[in-house]
């Protein structure tokens, strides 16, 4: 049957009509003898609903010597905390810098070497995943309870071996905009932030954030001057409407 005589007869079109060549291997299949035994499931946050008027800024890609330190005493003077996806090959190279970030503020995993995991499969996601949270427990001593996957990009298998390690993965509703300049950002920002929203901004990475620790003292101001307060992402995922998620960290 061709397709254009089953759509114009509305019948429903035979499976050999849209037979697709997939390389399951390289396509993150979430299936089969590679699923983590007992595991059920995993939740894909972009924003949590709660009436309490809290928020959490979220950081992402450190440590880095370029821009974490500057976000760090931003957060020290202003009284504020945050949770940093830092990727495990970072941590190991600025354990210092990692311990200092969780000495006040939530660490997430972020991978071991930040690679893009929307076509990953099982073994490439439980390596980075399990490398950059051995990494993060041994240099800070916390380990991870939340995930982030890189450019928040994921595949089935990503969500699966997340789920095998009972993370959360945390997206966002809100981020900060390089292309945007400060008052820019700021505006937009203090707009649309409401209470259960996710904030992502860059103390890492290749591009230039410089504008994230630019704006990030005055968008501070203008969301508590809205009554907005500022959590962990665990904290605020243990505020979740109906009370289901997680117990927050400090």
């Amino acid at each position: 049957m061709a397709a254009g005589a089953a759509a114009g007869a509305g019948a429903t079109l035979a499976a050999e009509d849209y037979r697709v060549d997939i390389h399951i291997s390289a396509s993150g299949h979430a299936v089969g003898a590679q699923r983590p035994a007992g595991v059920q499931g995993t939740s894909i946050v972009y924003r949590v609903p709660t009436d309490e008027p809290i928020v959490a800024l979220t950081f992402d890609d450190g440590p880095s010597t370029k821009y974490t330190q500057r976000i760090l005493d931003i957060l020290s003077d202003s009284g504020t905390v945050a949770t940093f996806f830092e990727i495990g090959l970072h941590v190991q190279r600025l354990p210092w810098l990692s311990r200092q970030v969780a000495a006040d503020h939530q660490i997430g995993n972020h991978t071991w070497s930040h690679p893009d995991l929307s076509l990953a499969g099982a073994g490439t996601a439980t390596r980075e995943l399990a490398r950059g949270a051995a990494e993060i427990a041994q240099v800070t001593g916390q380990p991870p309870t939340v995930f982030r996957p890189p450019y928040g990009y994921f595949s089935g298998a990503t969500a699966m071996v997340a789920a095998g390690m009972h993370y959360p993965m945390i997206l966002w509703d809100n981020r900060f905009d390089v292309t945007e300049d400060v008052s820019t950002n700021v505006d937009r920002l203090a707009r649309s932030i409401r209470p259960g929203s996710i904030v992502l901004g860059h103390d890492g990475g290749t591009l230039d954030n410089a504008v994230v620790p630019a704006a990030l003292p005055l968008l501070i101001d203008r969301l508590r001057s809205q009554g907005l307060k500022f959590v962990t992402v665990s904290h605020l995922l243990a505020h979740a409407a109906g009370g289901s998620a997680a117990p927050a960290q400090a």
